[in-house]
């Protein structure tokens, strides 16, 4: 089986970096990017399994990144973790946008891995059954 292959997008180097080492580490092939922008392109060229993104950034934001992700058929059903220290509306707001979870920053390594698996075993078994 191979590897799943996800993307981390956070403009915080610091937080990128060390979500990214603790997937690698817990055997999933990660890419990183800086900002909303260049996950978009990188989501629609490596056709991820899933994103985990922050909702605040600079450029395009967490939000948008959703919204633009569901609405290509390429990145639609992909899987989107929010890893967010943002207000409760704003975590409402992620849900809308279509994120499949919101995690609290800060997060423990142990809650992420754990989500993403939980998620990557859910969506393999739903199209195994359709």
């Amino acid at each position: 089986m191979t590897a799943p292959l996800g993307l981390v997008v956070d403009d915080d180097a610091g937080v990128r970096s060390f979500f990214a080492k603790v997937l690698r580490r817990n055997g999933m092939e990660i890419r990183e990017a800086s900002s909303g922008w260049e996950a978009l392109l990188m989501a629609y060229t490596a056709k991820p399994a899933f994103v985990v993104t922050d909702l605040q950034m600079p450029d395009l934001d967490g939000l948008e990144l959703c919204r633009r992700l569901r609405r290509a058929p390429t990145t639609a059903k992909l899987l989107i973790v929010v890893v967010s220290g943002a207000a409760a509306t704003q975590r409402d707001e992620a849900v809308a946008a279509g994120c499949d979870v919101v995690l609290e920053k800060p997060c423990s390594p142990a809650v992420l891995v754990t989500t993403i698996q939980r998620l990557l075993v859910k969506r393999f078994r739903s199209t195994r059954t359709h």
